[in-house]
């Protein structure tokens, strides 16, 4: 089946204190849980209660009209629910509406305490003293109850030995809203590329670069009418719910 990939444009309507136009485009992230019938059709999208009332009813209103393959496609299709991951940009207009780009980014398990993305794992102590980093790509089992444990770590850059505790401690920490089948929690399969790295610029100056790069984001471009915008590729789960269309 052919897959469609886009970003979704809306207009949502602000309230007269917030017609002052914002210097620069907001990007965030969001994610929902969505409740999918038997053809793979959004019955009902719970949006991250943190954003505000306006924001929640567009991107809602947005993931509604996306479709995924029903789990058991081929066989005896059944409803289920997942949890959905988005990237978005908001610009402001002096007459008060405001144009919101809402972007796929995956879906699959999410997270229980409710954040878009993971907590980093702790800097093992040997490793900072020694001034070593290393890239790791960890597949991780989630069961239905929403432990996970670690199934492989694959070492890309770096010695393993070093790291290895301290990936397998922060995996045991983690803890996961497992996707369902007609009600039932099931298990899934993740990979999670993990980064250490020694030195760098300040947080502070790391926070600045993360914003611009944010701000010239496919989302952010979408949202300011720019034509050369393109959707960025999506990174979808082990998931028995993969997407159809996104757009």
């Amino acid at each position: 089946m052919r897959k469609m990939w886009g970003i979704g444009l809306l207009m949502v309507a602000l309230s007269a204190a917030s017609a002052e136009p914002a210097p620069k485009p907001i990007h965030f992230r969001a994610h929902a849980r969505v409740a999918l019938d038997a053809q793979g059709v959004p019955q009902q999208v719970d949006v991250d209660q943190k954003l505000p009332a306006v924001i929640r009813d567009a991107i809602a209103q947005r993931v509604g009209q996306w479709r995924f393959e029903p789990a058991g496609a081929g066989e005896q299709p059944r409803a289920g629910a997942t949890t959905v991951f988005v990237d978005a940009c908001a610009v402001p207009s002096v007459d008060g509406a405001m144009r919101l780009a809402v972007d796929y980014g995956w879906n699959g398990p999410g997270y229980a305490d409710g954040r878009y993305l993971l907590p980093a794992p702790r800097y093992p102590v040997e490793a900072a003293r020694r001034n070593k980093g290393g890239a790791f790509r960890v597949v991780l089992q989630i069961g239905t109850d929403g432990r996970a444990t670690v199934e492989t770590i694959e070492a890309q850059e770096g010695q393993l030995p070093l790291f290895e505790q301290a990936l397998r401690t922060w995996v045991a920490s983690l803890r996961y809203v497992p996707e369902e089948i007609d009600g039932a929690p099931v298990a899934t399969r993740v990979a999670i590329p993990v980064d250490f790295s020694m030195g760098g610029p300040g947080l502070r100056e790391y926070r600045r670069q993360e914003r611009e790069v944010r701000q010239q984001s496919p989302e952010c471009k979408a949202a300011m009418g720019a034509e050369d915008a393109s959707p960025s590729q999506p990174v979808v789960l082990d998931s028995p719910f993969r997407p159809v269309t996104t757009g």
